[in-house]
């Protein structure tokens, strides 16, 4: 009799991620586990790119795609803005950054604000009269930074397209503020 009850506890399987028995060859060998069809459909899925099987909390990816760690970590990258995922062969790169198209472009014209040295914009001439005169502000120690770039930019061209900002190489950490040819009438005045 102790023979019989081996043999039937030797042939009944339990599904390795539920516990539940398992009924009429309703399993998969996966991984080195046995799973139920159940358990099988409810906690894993299969790498959009590679097809290989994964459990559903190593997924990495997004609502749009389902990889597997391999796959992301060989094809793919994450915006350093944003976050969407993004194929390698879409992302772009700046300043070490990583990131999708629109981010990439808004960052673009965030650090076109500080210009070389050697830029020159058209100028754009204010005020009435043949004597202009354009002023350079210095401000060294400070930082070239960006963020302080755009909020003396919103400042000083509030009403009009005065001010440009570029590097000096006679500075040791800031920038130069450089304003479009204005009379003099138009600096005290205006």
């Amino acid at each position: 009799m102790s023979e019989e009850v081996k043999t039937e506890q030797e042939e009944t399987l339990y599904c390795e991620c539920c516990g539940c028995v398992i009924d009429d060859d309703d399993y998969t060998e996966w991984n080195g586990q046995i799973i139920c069809s159940d358990c099988l459909e409810n906690h894993t899925t299969t790498c959009e790119c590679c097809g290989e099987r994964i459990w559903d909390e190593d997924v990495y990816g997004d609502n749009d795609i389902t990889l597997c760690s391999h796959c992301y970590h060989h094809s793919y990258t994450r915006c350093s803005c944003c976050d969407a995922l993004l194929h390698e062969d879409d992302a772009y790169y700046l300043d070490g950054e990583t990131y999708c198209r629109d981010c990439y472009e808004d960052e673009c014209e965030e650090s076109n604000l500080i210009h070389e040295y050697g830029y020159k914009p058209n100028p754009i001439f204010y005020g009435e009269g043949n004597r202009y005169f354009g002023i350079e502000l210095e401000i060294d120690g400070a930082g070239r930074d960006d963020d302080f770039a755009e909020e003396l930019l919103d400042i000083a061209n509030a009403h009009a397209d005065l001010l440009y900002i570029k590097t000096d190489g006679s500075l040791d950490d800031g920038m130069e503020l450089v304003s479009h040819p204005c009379t003099m009438d138009y600096h005290i005045n205006e």
